[in-house]
């Protein structure tokens, strides 16, 4: 196996492996501690807080409950769930599938995601939408 294709199938492991996680971990507490220190600091949500709970939620069905954990939770599956498929797709066909396309779907992903944090972060923080 070639070092390029071993480096994708990695890379499609290790995605593959976040998604699973993502419909096996409890959706209401998947991690073990809180990894954002900035909740930690000043008992304020961050922009990313809900986010992984939001994708497990979303992987699990409770889209509704997804989208009030956070708005980009949807968003972060669906694009976790490409990746995945596309790198694998690349490992198993050991070239290029589209790497220009690839980079700009994961850019618009990436922007459309910022964008949805940040409003969502700006409405929880002013009591518009609901508290973690």
């Amino acid at each position: 196996m070639s070092p390029r294709r071993a480096r994708r199938a990695r890379a499609a492991l290790v995605a593959g492996g976040l998604l699973a996680a993502a419909f096996l971990l409890p959706a209401r507490h998947p991690l073990p501690f809180d990894v954002c220190p900035f909740h930690r600091l000043t008992g304020v949500p961050c922009l990313t807080c809900g986010l992984t709970r939001s994708v497990c939620l979303f992987a699990q069905g409770e889209w509704g409950a997804s989208l009030r954990m956070h708005p980009a939770g949807w968003l972060a599956f669906g694009a976790l769930a490409v990746v995945c498929s596309w790198l694998a797709g690349e490992a198993a066909a050991n070239r290029d599938l589209g790497a220009g396309a690839r980079t700009r779907l994961l850019g618009l992903a990436l922007w459309l995601g910022g964008a949805l944090s940040l409003l969502g972060w700006g409405a929880r923080l002013a009591g518009v939408w609901p508290a973690l």
